[in-house]
């Protein structure tokens, strides 16, 4: 949202949605600290759901400038199946495999989801985990 949000002035940990969605005024809770941004950097605000609850994003206008300077060195990068890459000085990463593992760990939750009782307590802290998977 661009419009329809205004941000608490004096301490910054409270934002009020003033649109006709009927949210109101949120509470903000974290440690990342809002008086280091001018309230007019703030682009955007989004609320977003996640398994284990709601968060606020703020979209910022920033001017980042990076100056670097070039090194004039070359290498050579051969991205394949087995290894992630190997450069020309023959040093080879390992294929990180991130889904293979996270496959692994959701597979292994839902199984255990699948043997707990409907209704229970314990089957609602499993439903919690497999979400946050």
């Amino acid at each position: 949202k661009q419009t329809g949000w205004q941000l608490n002035l004096e301490s910054r940990k409270a934002i009020t949605f003033t649109d006709k969605k009927g949210i109101g005024r949120l509470r903000l809770v974290g440690s990342y600290d809002l008086h280091f941004y001018q309230p007019e950097q703030i682009k955007r605000v989004r609320l977003v759901r996640r398994a284990n609850g709601y968060y606020c994003q703020f979209i910022l206008s920033v001017d980042v400038q990076i100056k670097t300077e070039p090194t004039n060195k070359t290498i050579g990068l051969d991205v394949g199946l087995s290894a992630f890459y190997t450069d020309d000085q023959g040093n080879k990463v390992d294929n990180p495999k991130f889904l293979r593992t996270g496959e692994k760990k959701i597979k292994r939750l839902q199984r255990q989801l699948s043997r707990k009782q409907k209704g229970s307590s314990n089957r609602k802290k499993a439903r919690q985990k497999l979400a946050k998977a």
